[in-house]
């Protein structure tokens, strides 16, 4: 099998009539604050708890955790920098970053055997949201990146262009490093500035521009890369925003967009929709009954015409999710 033959092989070779997926993350602390590179352990567990998860609950294909390479030093070489624009520079390719990306995701493979697995990639524009709230203990202020970012757009924005010029390419290094080193694909977290200031024309400079580049790069690579829209925490997404996207298959929270699958396959037209099922502890999939996570599961099959669709969550479901609920949702997509 090629990289170009992916999409089939993950709509075709399933155990049920519609291939079914979920993932958390395996550290206990908030993602971006963790440093893989300080502490190699984070990225040992993670390769361990992978193995261990796919033991567990037997998906159809697999999300590869980046927990501990959610964030990368921006390459500067100004002498003093008065901000994280000044001076930055593409990283070269034996940058720890890449070279990190390279040893995480060849070792997750492993562990997985013959299953599909795509790797999480940030945006760059979520991860300039992130440095602009990086403090000195490592940790972030996430409450006030959308808002930090915003105002950077308003007040300053040619530099952030050129610094989003820049981190595009770094992006584009790590998530073709990924499918080199063994991803089948990439699963791409995007969304819109959590901003009112922010409206679809600004959007499409800062945000879907070099987002459209990255898939531009990894599409070469393989036909199968995943864009999530990510609605975490209730952050709105207007659909139509994304639906010229080059993904092969698109992920978004069908709650917080009142969108269901249904209807954003009218809107994303041609591709592959995933998700369906809510990922919060107040959801169907965590407090239901087999019976209920059942019926979910078959409604959303049955809405779909049971085609081009993928069974999973809208993002990232509760670590101490019980994994009997991830198997009664693949069960029930076998019927």
């Amino acid at each position: 099998m090629t990289k170009k033959q992916v999409l089939n092989q993950l709509l075709e070779q399933k155990k049920g009539r519609v291939p079914v997926s979920f993932w958390h993350h395996f550290s206990a602390a908030s993602g971006i604050d963790l440093d893989g590179y300080q502490h190699p352990e984070i990225l040992i567990d993670n390769v361990k708890k992978t193995r261990a998860f796919v033991e567990d609950f037997d998906p159809d294909f697999v999300k590869l955790m980046s927990d501990g390479l959610f964030n990368y030093d921006f390459n500067q070489p100004t002498a003093k920098p008065t901000s994280i624009y000044d001076g930055i520079e593409p990283i070269s390719d034996q940058h720890e970053w890449i070279v990190k990306t390279r040893e995480l995701v060849s070792a997750q493979k492993e562990q997985i055997g013959d299953k599909l697995g795509f790797y999480n990639v940030f945006s760059p524009t979520t991860l300039l949201k992130w440095a602009l709230t990086k403090k000195p203990d490592g940790t972030h202020d996430k409450a006030t990146a959308d808002g930090l970012l915003a105002d950077a757009i308003v007040n300053d924005r040619q530099r952030v262009k050129d610094a989003l010029d820049v981190i595009t390419q770094d992006v584009i290094k790590q998530a073709t490093t990924a499918i080199e080193a063994g991803a089948d694909g990439i699963y791409y977290s995007t969304q819109a500035i959590q901003d009112e200031r922010i409206d679809q024309e600004l959007f499409q400079e800062f945000v879907a521009t070099n987002d459209q580049r990255v898939f531009d790069a990894v599409n070469e690579l393989s036909d199968t890369n995943i864009l999530h829209i990510c609605g975490n925490r209730g952050s709105r997404n207007p659909l139509e925003w994304y639906q010229d996207y080059h993904a092969a298959v698109v992920n978004w929270a069908t709650d917080v967009e009142n969108t269901s699958l249904e209807q954003g396959k009218q809107i994303f037209k041609g591709k592959v929709v995933l998700g369906g099922l809510g990922n919060t502890a107040n959801d169907v999939l965590y407090k239901g009954t087999k019976e209920e996570i059942t019926q979910a599961v078959r409604n959303l099959i049955e809405g779909t015409a049971n085609e081009n669709v993928l069974i999973g969550a809208n993002c990232t479901v509760p670590r101490d999710i019980n994994i009997n609920h991830l198997d009664w949702a693949v069960q029930a997509a076998d019927f």
